[in-house]
């Protein structure tokens, strides 16, 4: 009987126990370029490497802005559409790179340089965010 007793216990703590999550959704910078540029002169552009173990990266609506770049000098974020990536209901993993285009930044104080950078972060169609990198610091000159 008590034997019985340990084996119902053990097996409602195995069958209580969540199994851990194996999906992947990783996100890391492979480039920044430039990092010291003149106000107004030239766009940065990023080079972000992406994986998602089941390819919900993406949505097929075209309002729905699921990529966040965030200037560190703002309280606001800005948000990208991302177009879809695997065919729809079907749950593939993928892998790429993206290359995105930061319009020119410029000055927001009357200083002669200022420094900044961004951070990005995308959402999956199942609503989870992926982690968020950092680009190194870019100086801003006038």
């Amino acid at each position: 009987m008590r034997n019985t007793l340990y084996i119902l216990i053990y097996t409602c703590l195995f069958l209580s126990c969540n199994k851990e999550d194996d999906s992947v959704f990783h996100l890391s910078l492979i480039s920044t370029n430039p990092t010291e540029l003149i106000e107004f002169q030239e766009n940065i552009i990023l080079e972000i490497e992406y994986e998602h173990s089941e390819g919900f990266i993406g949505f097929y609506d075209p309002d729905y802005l699921s990529m966040e770049v965030k200037d560190s000098r703002l309280e606001i974020a800005d948000y990208y559409h991302l177009i879809p990536l695997n065919p729809p209901d079907n749950q593939l993993f993928i892998k790429g790179s993206i290359n995105l285009k930061i319009d020119a930044p410029f000055l927001l104080g009357s200083g002669n340089l200022e420094t900044l950078f961004y951070t990005i972060r995308i959402q999956d169609r199942e609503g989870n965010w992926s982690n968020e990198i950092s680009t190194p610091l870019i100086t801003v000159n006038r």
